[in-house]
C-alpha cells in the first residue's frame, strides 16, 4: 500500500469515527502521520419555530400614493404618520403648469408614512404617502 493510500485510509478511519460521534475534534497520529477532523456544527432551526414563521400571517404592505404628474407638491394640511385619512380624502394636490391636480386616499386607513413635504418637487409615480388599511 502507498503512502498515499495509507493516508487516504486513515482519513476514511476517521470519518466513520466522526460520524457516530459527538466529538468535535478528532485527531489521530500513527507511525509518523498524524491527521485531524474538526467538526463544525451546523444550526437547523427547530421544527416549531420553522413551521410557526410559515404559518404566520404576514403584515399586509401599506397602500402607496402615486403623484400623478411633475410638479410641486402642497400639502392640504400638515400629515403625520397615525393620522386617519377615509377613501377619497384629498390629501394634497401637484401643481404642473399652473394646473392642480388632486392627490386622494384610495382607502380608509392610517397614513403609515408621510414620504413628501408640501413644497417639494415630485416626479410622477412617486410614493408620496402610505397608508395601512384599517
Amino acid at each position: 500500500m502507498s503512502e498515499k493510500d495509507e493516508v487516504l485510509a486513515l482519513l476514511d478511519d476517521l470519518l466513520r469515527l466522526a460520524e457516530g460521534s459527538g466529538a468535535s475534534v478528532i485527531e489521530v497520529e500513527a507511525e509518523g502521520m498524524g491527521a485531524a477532523i474538526v467538526r463544525v456544527p451546523s444550526v437547523v432551526p427547530a421544527p416549531r419555530a420553522a413551521e410557526a414563521r410559515a404559518t404566520s400571517p404576514k403584515a399586509p404592505e401599506p397602500a402607496r400614493v402615486h403623484s400623478s404628474g411633475v410638479g410641486i407638491f402642497s400639502a392640504s394640511k400638515e400629515w403625520s404618520a397615525g393620522d386617519e385619512v377615509k377613501k377619497g380624502t384629498v390629501l394634497g394636490a401637484v401643481q404642473s403648469l399652473g394646473a392642480m391636480t388632486d392627490v386622494v386616499a384610495p382607502i380608509d386607513g392610517v397614513l403609515r408614512d408621510v414620504l413628501v413635504a408640501g413644497g417639494a418637487p415630485v416626479e410622477y409615480g412617486q410614493a408620496l404617502f402610505a397608508i395601512e388599511k384599517r
